[in-house]
């Protein structure tokens, strides 16, 4: 995968994924048939054990190179332009890695960055962050993850951005560790988020600055929902459970709470995996 990547690369030019699971890597070029009939397939030999070519056209025979060096060229020149910013207090942290079977070339692995205005509304923002990522789409793959702030008002404010292999404990360790260093130093900071391991291995782990007295942590009420309704698929106790996480006493939550944990075991099992105050 990672040749196929470094010849497409090389030639300036666009492939997509046509199958790719535990047996099967299959990709041809994007202008595939009438203009090119590039195209490679390995597959998974069960019996003697190894991945084997089952399929290779030879050379890219498309001219095309609409795509692939604008691709190409997309992290560089987005690093230089936050670069450009360093003296007014833009802050980028890029991580590489050595590319295998070249001494000279390195590939990219992960980014952060946070602008100055950023940094400093947040000083007049609430005290919480709500932080998710999502996957990046097209020919690389990786996530975006970024954390955002809520004014006065209510309105959103992204503080920090980060683009890393995916939501691993150590990829939210580098984002985490960088925006409470560079954004949110600030004691008693509400960290909000979804119920990863990844993440909530990293805000508790021994001596972690992100779990109380130094700062909380809360679930993303969406988040919860969505995960509920996988779980037990029901619109009605969905409203109720709506209703809990937005009550605005303890009476109130006592309520809407004693009808979810009545309703049956299993779902009295799931509401008991989060504490109350989160």
């Amino acid at each position: 995968m990672l040749a196929v990547k470094r010849y497409s690369i090389k030639r300036a030019t666009e492939y997509k994924i046509v199958e790719s699971d535990q047996l099967r890597y299959n990709a041809q070029c994007i202008q595939f048939e009438p203009d090119c009939n590039w195209s490679i397939l390995i597959s998974y030999c069960r019996k003697q054990e190894k991945w084997e070519f089952r399929r290779y056209t030879g050379l890219y025979t498309c001219m095309q190179t609409s795509m692939g060096d604008k691709t190409i060229m997309y992290l560089p020149a987005m690093y230089n332009k936050l670069t450009e910013n360093l003296s007014l207090g833009t802050w980028v942290q890029l991580v590489t890695h050595p590319c295998p079977g070249s001494a000279d070339t390195v590939m990219f692995h992960r980014i952060f960055w946070t602008f100055p205005p950023c940094v400093e509304a947040f000083r007049h923002c609430k005290p919480l962050i709500s932080i998710d990522g999502t996957h990046l789409n097209g020919k690389y793959d990786g996530t975006l993850l970024i954390a955002i702030a809520q004014d006065g008002n209510a309105n959103i404010l992204p503080i920090v951005f980060v683009v890393v292999e995916g939501e691993t404990k150590e990829a939210w360790s580098f984002f985490l560790s960088y925006l409470r260093q560079h954004v949110t130093p600030q004691p008693e900071v509400l960290v909000i988020s979804n119920k990863y391991k990844s993440i909530d291995g990293v805000l508790n782990a021994e001596g972690s600055l992100r779990k109380p007295p130094h700062a909380f942590q809360a679930f993303c009420t969406r988040h919860i929902i969505a995960n509920f309704m996988t779980h037990f698929e029901n619109k009605d106790l969905k409203k109720v459970l709506i209703n809990t996480v937005y009550s605005k006493s303890q009476r109130e939550f006592t309520h809407y709470f004693g009808r979810l944990r009545g309703k049956n075991v299993a779902i009295t099992n799931w509401l008991e995996e989060m504490p109350r105050s989160q």
